[in-house]
Order: structure tokens, then C-alpha cells, then sequence
């Protein structure tokens, strides 16, 4: 945890976009979270894990935020093959996902669905502790329809040694839609046993210390969405002003340099575009005229057209102001 300040702030695992080279790259030019979850990594059949399956989590590649793996799946003994392959990298913590809301992956018993079963559930937690003593932890949602499966599954999560449980503050049903439960997450902040870290809608410092304030207890507090609108909301959050500016130059920087690594890393022009358009999704939310520089971005179909339109941004004269409404 920081020394200087008496909070941590976590990095959410946003697939396609909080990458090792995103990651690599925000780091360089914005204050860093603390930690960062990957994203999630699946369980597959069989003894042995494909080098490639870990590369976004090899410690032999640059990390620059220290990175906590995490495991999507369903099958206890799966699970431990990968704990173990997480292990020969020389990672002493992983996460379980368990909060994954889309449907494809609920209703196979992943992700959020995962709450459904508590025996499954029990039997994951069980292999992530053994296998991860003192390092294995979850993120989980509220329920799936309802917010108050987590509050049913509680007694089930406190049985373990687990060390924390970042709570999504909706259902899976809700996906990122409508309010966060606040009510329902003080709730199962009450039962659980375990540290806790608070994740939903900080996308503002006033965001955050709102929470703060009604949330005194935790101080373990997940960034997902929030950060990729806004890359410079850690610094925000941790200003003694409500007025930091943003300096346009380092986002420009960011830009630049990340667009590079994937084209470095990715196969194609396709993949590069896939991941700048995924970041672009959310960067919209900051500009005044973010809908008019993502109407062109989400439809440009080569590396010149997207680099065409983002050199046509007037970054020096275009605000940019975070999240929104």
C-alpha cells in the first residue's frame, strides 16, 4: 500500500483494454495505481498451460504496476492447474472471477454465475486457498438478479482465508446500467470477514470521496471504467484540490506510445484497431466533442484512417475534463 496516503487503489481487469502494454504505458506517462488485476486468464482442460495464455502476466515482460493474475472458470481441478502455472511464474497471489456479468459467461456457471452453486463455489475457494495460501481473493457482484445472493454466499466466502473480496456494487443483471446498490453493498460490507474493496462508478475525486465518507471502513478502492475515461483520475482523487488541470501533452504522449506497443505486440492492423477502438469506447466520455472524434474512430478501418482522425483532434484547444454525464 502507498506509504503516502491510507488507501489503495486497485486497477479493475478490463478485458481488451487494461492489457500489460496499456498498463506499461500508463504507468509512464500517469500516477499509477497501486496494483493492478489482469484480466482474467481461462481454466482449460488438460496438465498443462500455453505459454501464451500467461503472456500478459509473464514477469519476464516489463509489468511496471505490480500485477495480480486473475482466473476465470468453473472446475476446481482446472483451477489449480493454472494456480500452479501462476506459481512457476513466481506469483504468490491470483484473483477468482466471480463477477463477470455477461450472459454467455453467467450462464455457463462462470463468472457471476459462479454464486449461483454454492457447493462449486466452496470447492474454487477451496483450491485457491490451498494452492495460493494468504494470496487468493475474489471479485464478486451483488447477485445476479437480485443483490441479495452475495449476502446468501457470505457465510460460504468467510469460511476461507481469503485475502480480500472486492465487491461490484450491482447485480450482473444490471451489467454497468443503472445505479450502483450502496444499501446492498453496505450490507454485505457488514457480513463479510475479510477486507473488502469497493468497485463501481468512482469516476470523479468527488466520486470517491462521497464514498469515502459513507464507506469509512474500506480503504482498498477498485478503479475500472472510471480510470479508462479518465487516465489521470488517480492523480485527481489524491489532489488536495478539486481543480487539478490535466496536462493534454501526457495524454497525447499516451496515446502515441500505446498505439506503437500493440502495434509492436498484435498481429495486424485489425487487432491494433480492435484495441485502440476498446480504449476510445470509454477516452469519449472526457471530450466535449467525444462523441464526434468516436463517431469517427468506430468506423475507421485502417491504422491511417485512426491515426488521420486522432491527429485532427485539437487536443490544446479541446478540454478535457474526465467523465461526463
Amino acid at each position: 500500500m502507498d506509504q503516502q496516503r491510507s488507501f489503495n487503489l486497485c486497477m479493475a481487469p478490463l478485458r481488451g483494454v487494461t492489457v500489460r502494454t496499456f498498463r506499461v504505458c500508463f504507468a509512464k506517462w500517469f500516477a499509477p495505481t497501486d496494483r493492478a488485476i489482469a484480466p482474467f486468464i481461462p481454466t482449460v482442460a488438460g496438465e498443462r498451460v500455453k505459454p501464451l495464455l500467461l503472456k500478459d502476466i509473464d514477469p519476464a515482460l516489463p509489468q511496471s504496476i505490480p500485477v495480480i493474475p486473475q482466473v476465470i472458470g468453473k472446475d476446481p481441478d482446472q483451477l489449480r492447474v493454472l494456480l500452479r502455472a501462476f506459481k512457476a511464474l513466481g506469483y504468490t497471489t491470483a484473483d477468482l472471477n466471480a463477477g463477470c456479468p455477461w450472459p454467455f459467461v453467467a450462464k455457463k456457471g462462470r463468472g457471476s454465475g459462479l454464486l449461483k452453486d454454492a457447493d462449486v463455489l466452496a470447492r474454487m475457494l477451496a483450491v485457491g486457498c490451498e494452492e495460493m495460501p494468504g494470496g487468493f481473493s475474489i471479485k464478486v457482484r451483488l447477485g445476479l438478479t437480485h443483490p441479495h445472493l452475495l449476502r446468501t454466499r457470505m457465510s460460504v466466502i468467510n469460511q476461507f482465508p481469503l485475502r480480500e473480496v472486492a465487491i461490484h456494487a450491482r447485480t450482473a443483471q444490471q451489467m454497468y446500467e443503472g445505479q450502483v446498490l450502496l444499501e446492498d453493498f453496505s450490507e454485505a460490507l457488514a457480513m463479510c470477514t475479510h477486507p473488502v474493496v469497493y468497485n463501481g462508478d468512482i469516476f470523479t475525486r468527488a466520486d470517491f470521496l462521497r464514498l469515502q465518507r459513507r464507506f469509512p471502513a474500506v480503504d482498498r478502492w477498485m478503479l475500472g471504467r472510471g480510470l479508462a475515461m479518465d487516465p489521470f483520475l488517480v492523480e485527481q482523487i489524491c489532489a488536495q484540490t478539486d481543480t487539478l488541470p490535466r496536462d493534454m501533452r501526457r495524454l497525447v504522449g499516451f496515446l502515441d506510445d500505446y498505439l506503437q506497443a500493440c502495434e509492436a505486440e498484435l498481429f495486424g492492423p485489425v487487432s491494433v484497431l480492435g484495441r485502440m477502438k476498446e480504449l476510445w469506447g470509454y477516452l469519449k466520455f472526457g471530450f466535449n466533442q467525444g462523441d464526434r472524434i468516436w463517431n469517427g474512430v468506430k468506423i475507421c478501418r485502417t491504422l491511417d484512417e485512426y491515426k488521420r482522425i486522432i491527429s485532427a483532434i485539437p487536443f490544446e484547444r479541446e478540454p478535457f475534463s474526465g467523465y461526463r454525464l
